[in-house]
């Protein structure tokens, strides 16, 4: 077969032009610092023993930024099999090229030959001696072909059609090799080839899966040579259309706590398949608690799980949503129970209530923090605040209302001594509140006259 050679193209390069009393020099640029050696060119080749192989070595001499350095010298080191290469030593083009040829050993085998830059580093060439001269010969990891038709299918109904194209290291095709498929992630149907290649060198196998994502499928020729190219199929998910709850509705906890399972939902399209990468938002929307954890995405089994559901401070239903846009069943409502704990806040109570008095009069309160039991809890330095209000009236009469308003607790009392009302009228009534414990109150007194 007719022996090929990479022919390397030189890249024209502005000149820099010096004036001076006999004319120009040319300049050329400065070199850079080379950073890696690639091979490019030339490897698992097959050939005969004793004989130059069809293509020679080159290799690619980089920066950092993966731009060729020219000017370097390559040094080219027959490793195993004999043989040799010609030159031993070769120089970089502009494109940071370097090639040689390599004269196989003369047995039948494997020949290595190594590339080495100094103060870079080296790469190996292999190469296979047969007596055939590769003409149908050994299957060759980089001859040889992967690929898919078409390279984007639908989850669960779509198919693409794997080929392998199994080449020796000439780029004949090889018959009669077996082939073996592989492919990444999970929910993969793959057929492998029904027989081995055909005159063609060509074997065909199908994937199918039904899990989303982008499948890697590679190839391995008679049990021990995989072959480089890989093919990519990307799984498309079927739209989402459906949620629903998968776990954590109608549970009951202490007020205050979190509920021992956390609520989740999962998402699926028309056919019931699970569909990742939606968005689920969390929202309390009664009792009061709170969430962490609010904004989810459902991940390739389908679910959404919210950080954390913490009940409200006091004792009764608490109420929390999964919201995803307009699929349906959104939202989604989960339910729980907050019971009362003894010596937790359930409520405020006034435990010395107001009487009447005279405008100006003055008069004492005291508001208490009880648990569910009616007990009080002692806790101290808990900030009560107190409103005045007119019976049939929302808004608060706070400016009529004279003395300390905000009274901390103490064992669990805050007493309000002192207190005044500027302005005579019936049916007035005091509301107490604590920012300490939003969740619980308002209490309010019974009602009392200025006269």
């Amino acid at each position: 077969m007719p022996k090929r050679r990479l022919h390397l193209l030189l890249v024209a390069v502005p000149a820099l032009v010096a004036l001076g009393c006999n004319g120009g020099d040319l300049v050329l640029p400065s070199t850079v610092e080379p950073a890696n050696i690639e091979i490019l060119e030339g490897d698992d080749q097959v050939g005969t023993p004793g004989q130059p192989l069809p293509d020679d070595l080159v290799v690619r001499l980089v920066d950092t930024a993966g731009i060729g350095v020219p000017g370097q010298s390559v040094t080219w080191v027959v490793a195993t099999g004999g043989g040799n290469v010609s030159p031993a030593t070769s120089t970089t083009n502009r494109d940071g090229l370097a090639s040689a040829e390599w004269t196989l050993g003369p047995a039948a085998g494997p020949n290595t030959v190594s590339a080495v830059v100094a103060g870079i580093g080296g790469v190996t060439f292999s190469a296979l001696g047969s007596e055939d001269d590769g003409d149908g010969g050994e299957p060759s990891a980089t001859r040889s072909g992967v690929s898919a038709d078409p390279t984007t299918i639908e989850i669960a109904t779509g198919t693409a059609t794997i080929t392998v194209m199994v080449r020796d290291g000439s780029g004949d095709p090889v018959q009669g090799a077996e082939v073996e498929l592989e492919a990444s992630g999970g929910g993969n149907t793959l057929t492998q080839p029904s027989g081995p290649t055909g005159p063609d060198g060509v074997a065909t196998g199908t994937l199918r899966s039904t899990v989303a994502g982008t499948k890697v499928v590679s190839a391995t020729v008679n049990g021990s040579v995989e072959v480089r190219e890989t093919a990519r199929v990307t799984v498309t998910q079927a739209p989402a259309t459906t949620i629903v709850a998968l776990e954590g509705d109608g549970q009951t906890a202490p007020a205050g706590s979190r509920v021992p399972i956390k609520p989740a939902v999962r998402v699926t399209d028309d056919a019931g398949r699970p569909v990742g990468g939606v968005e689920v938002t969390f929202v309390v929307t009664g009792g009061g608690g709170s969430v962490s954890g609010a904004v989810r995405t459902t991940g390739s089994d389908g679910v959404a799980r919210v950080g954390d559901w913490t009940l409200g401070q006091a004792a009764g239903p608490n109420t929390l949503e999964a919201r995803a846009g307009s699929l349906q069943g959104s939202p989604v409502v989960f339910r729980a129970e907050a019971t009362a704990v003894v010596g937790t806040v359930a409520r405020f109570e006034f435990r010395i209530q107001p009487r009447d008095v005279d405008e100006d009069e003055p008069f004492t309160v005291a508001v208490a923090l009880v648990d569910a039991n009616g007990d009080v809890v002692p806790l101290s330095g808990v900030l009560i605040y107190l409103g005045l209000f007119r019976e049939g009236r929302d808004t608060p009469s706070n400016s009529d209302l004279e003395g300390e308003r905000f009274r901390p607790t103490e064992n669990g009392v805050a007493v309000f001594s002192g207190l005044r009302v500027s302005r005579e009228g019936d049916d007035y009534r005091l509301r107490a509140l604590s920012d300490d414990f939003p969740d619980v109150g308002p209490a309010f007194s019974v009602p009392f006259d200025i006269d």
